[in-house]
């Protein structure tokens, strides 16, 4: 009797071992976010796992649990060294997908750290390329190295209006939306990367977000129109930003700079954890930006017109979507006046803020003088709310197949 118990138990164990080790796996493959380095997923297998991530979640701890149970009531049911490392991968595939990218991607939505510019100038380099969102004359900076790992940095209003920086390194891409769609308040943070550009997920509804799509992938798939507002976004170097803003308000992250993150003895683990994630992040994001195939080998479409890596400022009037190059409108010897989606749009570059600017002309008359902040002889013209600023040629053409390049 005791030999078939055996024998039942045996296999039982293996059969729940397997089982187990297969669903940590899928959560680590589809779920970890740089698991993509090794092993890519379509994109509807990974939206699936994160739809059911708690059903497999409680499989697969549930399996473990049944096989952890058999070993310790039939000792020789498998090698002490055997388990114990079988036991090791399932914790790591658990852990990497369930728990690891909630803690390396911590979400500052509204409890972000502004700071002046005086202050900020012990953090970003005078030269360092940041994100401008300006709305009813309050400006805020984010320089892409504070918010690479946060990816969404907000605390409240800024100018009346409530709103989030929304990031992601992988397309060198900041985008500004009020976090809500048909009234209903969103609460957003990472979730993974898919076609190497930022995924975020509404902590409320469970819903994931593209960051270029700014609406729920119910909705995207649906054809439904609902999507987050966003709102004018633009580059310039720091030091521009502190001539153009002396009053602007300056993001960090605090758990980057030294002055602000946990420290050994207030938290052992994040004090050790988080150097390490900054590490693999700087990583993947230099290989993203030196290399002329995409860190992840994910992306659909892949257009030549432009070389990959090229920065680009894509934009888009209804389903008229334009990419322009700093260097074509450098060259330009006047604004450029160009319709896009039926609209009159003004596009020029500063010299003396080194910015580039694509701005609305609902004047009716060509315009031939524009300055940084948009004043033109004809009055001042407000920016186009879906600039694309600085972002990588190979994601936004990968997105949007369909645009135009430096259209005049």
């Amino acid at each position: 009797m005791k030999d078939i118990f055996d024998i039942h138990a045996k296999k039982i164990f293996w059969l729940t071992i397997l089982i187990a080790q297969v669903l940590g796996f899928l959560l680590f493959k589809d779920l970890a976010d740089v698991s993509q380095w090794v092993v890519q997923s379509p994109r509807e297998t990974t939206i699936w796992v994160w739809y059911n991530r708690w059903a497999i979640a409680f499989g697969a701890i549930a399996t473990m649990a049944i096989a952890g149970y058999l070993k310790y009531r039939q000792r020789d049911i498998v090698g002490n060294k055997a388990f114990i490392t079988l036991t090791l991968f399932f914790c790591f595939t658990f852990y990497s997908g369930m728990i690891n990218p909630h803690i390396m991607m911590r979400a500052r939505m509204d409890n972000g750290v502004f700071v002046s510019i005086k202050e900020a100038k012990k953090y970003v380099n005078p030269y360092e390329s940041v994100i401008v969102l300006e709305i009813n004359g309050k400006a805020r900076a984010h320089s892409d190295k504070q918010l690479l790992r946060p990816h969404v940095a907000g605390n409240g209003e800024l100018g009346g209006e409530h709103v989030v920086m929304t990031y992601c390194g992988l397309t060198n891409l900041g985008m500004a939306y009020t976090p809500e769609i048909n009234g209903q308040q969103l609460d957003l943070a990472p979730m993974s990367q898919l076609e190497n550009n930022l995924i975020m997920f509404d902590k409320n509804s469970g819903e994931p977000i593209q960051q270029l799509w700014g609406q729920t992938e119910s909705d995207y798939n649906a054809g439904s129109e609902a999507r987050m507002r966003e709102w004018p976004t633009f580059r310039m170097p720091f030091e521009k930003f502190a001539e153009a803003y002396p009053d602007g308000e300056v993001y960090v992250n605090d758990y980057l700079v030294e002055d602000m993150r946990p420290t050994f003895w207030n938290n052992p683990f994040l004090a050790i954890y988080d150097p390490m994630m900054e590490l693999i992040f700087k990583l993947a994001v230099a290989h993203q930006a030196t290399n002329e195939e995409p860190t992840f080998p994910t992306l659909d479409h892949i257009d030549t017109r432009l070389p990959s890596k090229a920065l680009i400022h894509g934009l888009n009037i209804g389903n008229d979507y334009v990419a322009y190059t700093e260097e074509f409108v450098k060259e330009q010897a006047q604004p450029i006046n160009t319709t896009i989606g039926g609209r009159a749009v003004v596009i020029s570059y500063s010299k003396e803020f080194k910015s580039l600017g694509i701005f609305y002309n609902s004047t009716g008359k060509q315009i031939t003088d524009i300055d940084f902040f948009g004043q033109t002889q004809h009055g001042k013209l407000p920016r186009v709310e879906t600039v694309k600023a600085g972002a990588f040629w190979v994601i936004w053409a990968n997105f949007f197949p369909e645009t135009d390049i430096n259209r005049v």
